[in-house]
This record gives structure tokens, C-alpha cells and sequence, in this order.
């Protein structure tokens, strides 16, 4: 099998190799009539967006940053939000994978009875085989009104199931340990829809907006001066602001309560290219964890989601504080996926899935406060939102997941992914078209088993035994 474009890199020692798609980054088709785009998997979402501008189209939903390759923004279930909107996975037509058994083969779209094979592949993972090209949906390009706006925790339980109906996309950043929820909509701009001005970029107005932040940076680290920090933007200041003190509580308290106060302050409308608000700045080095769960339907949502939230604020902050929490945590809404390993699949496509992401960032190049922010992470907050997540059935975004560090944790972890999805039809499919393991790692072979040790009597039926998660 050749590979064209393609180039393998081994590690160091290691027997582990990565295959770089950088120079596979072509758009090939861009078909305005059925408003699809077919591209070379390793073009980059951006790139994508920018091919598609003059013909007036766009893709129909983002991640919260663009610079990731297409066959990587499907193959790990990527998503955006919006209660009507599924993640990206479930926008693709076409797949072809270059197997090491079998060798260039396509997938489209096919009732899933008679082959479940495109809905096993298009959240593959990597591990069926190389995802070479792929053809998306698009929708028209359009603007987007976007409105910032705080709530306290009681009013954004209240108002979700309306906010999530009324808008075409809907996110939430709560601030640990303050009653502030930072609410983020967004829709499509309308003929009638208001002139709006951006927030003001004065200096005077940036001033206002930055100065909870500015004001206790300088308070707490004179190694600044005033006109220094008021060249910093957000992120920037945030960062130096927690890299005093990351893991003391009282510190991070105080950083939050500043966020809270800037968000305060910057509340308001903006219009622009969808592209440009569906994305957004997710700050410095950090560490995140997302995860997925059910919470009812589009016309009933069970409360899910709340609980969820009410429970994991609720294990942060007892006694006063336990974690370290920085702001936000982010949550979004999706609808299913008709992908087989989509953590939010379902036959049901009026289902609605909540993901909630957790995070610590690590404001400073000092290699041992790394490894506290590290290990409190994953040991402390990690545990805490995997403790909560188990009565909900949350299960970890794909491209969020390590393997745990002792053989229980593998086991465990082997046991739940077995309960959510159709393992025995993947590792079939796995040794199917890649038979000696090549294409998978040790992430892989830890959550599903090493492949060819599968069976080699899997129906179909297995894909779509469990019907819903």
C-alpha cells in the first residue's frame, strides 16, 4: 500500500509511531448545489472555512478552536453546541480509509440494518484505518448574533430548557465559587435584527472591563507596573494572576471573583461571521477533561444537566473549598450522533446530550508547581467529576481520555466503555481491516483490547444491540 503525502515518525526507542498527515491538506470539491465540501483529512478546519467563504458556505457547526486536521475533528467526535445541532461526526457523507489489510476503501451514508460499518468508522478513532478523505454537509455562510451575558447558579437552572429552545447555540461557563454563570448565546442575524456595535475597543472601555483583573494582579505581584498590565489580554492575566498561588484555594477564590466581575463588565451583543464567534480563546497550557451525558430530549429536558452541575459545584466547594477550582467550567449542549462510539449516540435524533468540561491551567515554566497542578488534576478533580459523571452514565470525549495508571483503573475503565459501547463489533471491525494492530496504541488496546485476540464471528447486529445509551 502507498501512501501518498504521508510520513511516519518513530519516538525516540519506542516501538510507537505517528503518521503526520500535514502535507495531505487539499480541497478537492466544493459542490455548492448539494452544499458539500470533500477534503484531504489532513487539511485543517480553518483552511476549510476559508475554501468555502466565496462560495458562500460554511460548515455547520465548530469546536472552541479551528486549527485541528479534519480527519481528527470527526474521527474523535468533535462538537460544538446547540440543542438541534449533533457533533461534527454526524455531518460527514463520506469517508475513505486507507486499512492495512484491505487497502483504500470508501464508506457513505447507508441504512444502518444492512451496513454499520460508516457509523462505526466516522468516530473510528484512528483504528480502522487512516482517514484519507472525507465529504462534509455545509450549510449557507451566515452571521451570527452573539449576546454575553452573567446569571446567577438558581436563574441559569431555571432558564436552560427555554435558552436551549430559543437559541440556535447556548453555552455556560460557571465560575467555581461565585453565583455567577456566564452565558453565551448565539443566532443567526436577521434582516431585522438591530445594527449592533461590537463592545467598544477604546482604551477607556478596555480599562473598565480589565481592571478586576488588572487592579489584583498588582496587588499581588509587584514585579509588574500599571502600564505593563494594561498591555496584557485576558488569558495573558489570568495566567500570571493564578501563577501566584495556583492551588491555594482562598487565591484561586479571589482570581475567580475578579473573572466574575470582568465578565460582569463585558456583557453585551456582537454580530459576525459565524466562524468567528463559534470558535473562541480557551486561554494558555492547561489541562481539561470533558465528558458526555443524556439529559432527556429537545421537548423534555430530565434536569440532567443541573443535577449534574449542582453535585460536582456542590463537591468542589463543600467545607469551604476542597479543589482548586479555575474558572470556567464550561457546558454545552448537543443533539445525538448517529455514530456508533459518539458518546452521544443515539437512534433518537430528538435526544439531547449535555458535555461539561473541567480545567487547570498551568500558568507558570516552574516544573515541579506543574506536576502539583498535574497531579491535583488528575487525581483530586478528575475523581471528583468521574465520582459525580457515574450516576448520569457520562463517559469521557475521546480525545479527552487517559489511560489510568493501575491495572484496577484499566479494568474499570475496560468495563464501562464495554457497557456504553459496541465493543465486541469494533474490535471485529478492527481486526477485520487491520489484523495485525498496527493502527492502534496503547490508549486503544487499554479501553478495547488488543484486537486480535476478537472474535471472528461478530453480526452486524452487534453494532446496534444497545439502542441508546
Amino acid at each position: 500500500v502507498q501512501m501518498v503525502y504521508a510520513f511516519h515518525h518513530r519516538h525516540g526507542n519506542s516501538d510507537a509511531a505517528m503518521i503526520s498527515l500535514v502535507h495531505l491538506n487539499q480541497v478537492l470539491a466544493i459542490d455548492k448545489e448539494n452544499m458539500t465540501v470533500t477534503v484531504q483529512a489532513g487539511a485543517r478546519v480553518s483552511e476549510v472555512i476559508e475554501a468555502l467563504r466565496p462560495h458562500g458556505l460554511t460548515l455547520p457547526n465548530l469546536a472552541s478552536i479551528a486549527e485541528q486536521q479534519i480527519g481528527g475533528f470527526i474521527q474523535v467526535g468533535a462538537h460544538g453546541t446547540g440543542a438541534r445541532i449533533p457533533p461534527v461526526d454526524d455531518f460527514c457523507n463520506t469517508l475513505k480509509l486507507l486499512t492495512t489489510h484491505m487497502g483504500t476503501i470508501t464508506l457513505s451514508g447507508a441504512p444502518r440494518a444492512t451496513n454499520p460499518l460508516f457509523d462505526l468508522a466516522k468516530v473510528g478513532l484512528g483504528s480502522l484505518g487512516i482517514v484519507t478523505e472525507v465529504t462534509l454537509k455545509c450549510i449557507p455562510a451566515h452571521n451570527l448574533v452573539e449576546h454575553t451575558f452573567l446569571l446567577t447558579r438558581k436563574q441559569a437552572r431555571d432558564q436552560i430548557s427555554s435558552l436551549l429552545k430559543r437559541h440556535k447555540h447556548v453555552r455556560y461557563m460557571w465560575i467555581p465559587y461565585q453565583d455567577a454563570v456566564v452565558v453565551v448565546t448565539n443566532d443567526p442575524e436577521e434582516e431585522e435584527t438591530p445594527k449592533l456595535v461590537s463592545p467598544l475597543e477604546t482604551s477607556k472601555r478596555k480599562k473598565y472591563q480589565y481592571e478586576p483583573l488588572t487592579e489584583l494582579l498588582l496587588r499581588n505581584n509587584r514585579t509588574f507596573n500599571k502600564e505593563q498590565v494594561q498591555q496584557m489580554g485576558f488569558g495573558e492575566l489570568r495566567d500570571q494572576l493564578l501563577a501566584i498561588d495556583p492551588l491555594n484555594i482562598e487565591h484561586v477564590k479571589l482570581c475567580n471573583e475578579a473573572e466574575a466581575e470582568f465578565w460582569r463588565r463585558t456583557q453585551g451583543r456582537q454580530v459576525k461571521p459565524s466562524d468567528e464567534l463559534l470558535q473562541f480563546d480557551c486561554g494558555g497550557q492547561q489541562w481539561v477533561w470533558e465528558i458526555c451525558f443524556p439529559t432527556g430530549c429537545y421537548d423534555k429536558n430530565n434536569g440532567n444537566d443541573m443535577t449534574f452541575m449542582e453535585d460536582l459545584l456542590q463537591g468542589i466547594e463543600r467545607h469551604g473549598g476542597v479543589i482548586a477550582a479555575h474558572a470556567p467550567i464550561e457546558q454545552r449542549w448537543t443533539a445525538s450522533s448517529s455514530s456508533l462510539l459518539s458518546p452521544a449516540y443515539s437512534t433518537k435524533k430528538d435526544d439531547l446530550y449535555c458535555w461539561v468540561g473541567i480545567i487547570m491551567y498551568l500558568p507558570t515554566s516552574d516544573e515541579r508547581q506543574c506536576e502539583d497542578i498535574s497531579c491535583t488534576f488528575r487525581q483530586d478533580y478528575c475523581n471528583l467529576m468521574k465520582r459525580v459523571g457515574e450516576k448520569f452514565n457520562a463517559a469521557s470525549h475521546w480525545a479527552k481520555l487517559e489511560i489510568p495508571n493501575s491495572p484496577e483503573g484499566v479494568h474499570e475503565l475496560q468495563q464501562h466503555i464495554r457497557s456504553r459501547y459496541p465493543v465486541d463489533y469494533f474490535n471485529f471491525a478492527r481486526k477485520t481491516l487491520d489484523p495485525t494492530n498496527l493502527l492502534s496504541n496503547d490508549l486503544i488496546n487499554a479501553t478495547f483490547g488488543n484486537s486480535t485476540n476478537a472474535s471472528d464471528q461478530v453480526s452486524a447486529d452487534a453494532a446496534t444491540s444497545s439502542e441508546t445509551h
